[in-house]
């Protein structure tokens, strides 16, 4: 396994689990949100099965956009809507 595929698992496995351990303590449900995450969690498990499984795929690139995603991901814990609103974030 060379350092890009580990990056990029370790990226997706990062994104994988903050976004399966989000708790939304009385923040509005969002249908389409909620979808992305889905979406999100699936298409980071499938990266990181075929890494894994087969090897591939070997790209900076891949590694990089994930390692960015999973820092936004950790950066609003969790909560995918925080990345798509225009309003500053408040600190608790």
């Amino acid at each position: 396994m060379t350092i890009a595929e580990l990056v990029t698992v370790i990226a997706a496995l990062v994104i994988i689990a903050r976004i399966i351990t989000f708790r939304r303590n009385g923040s509005r449900y969002r249908p389409g949100v909620a979808f992305l995450a889905w979406l999100a969690v699936a298409a980071c498990t499938w990266i990181a099965v075929r890494i894994i499984a087969a090897g591939e795929p070997e790209a900076w690139w891949l590694a990089l956009v994930l390692a960015a995603l999973a820092a936004l991901v950790l950066r609003c814990r969790g909560n995918l809507a925080h990345i798509f609103s225009h309003r500053p974030r408040r600190r608790h």
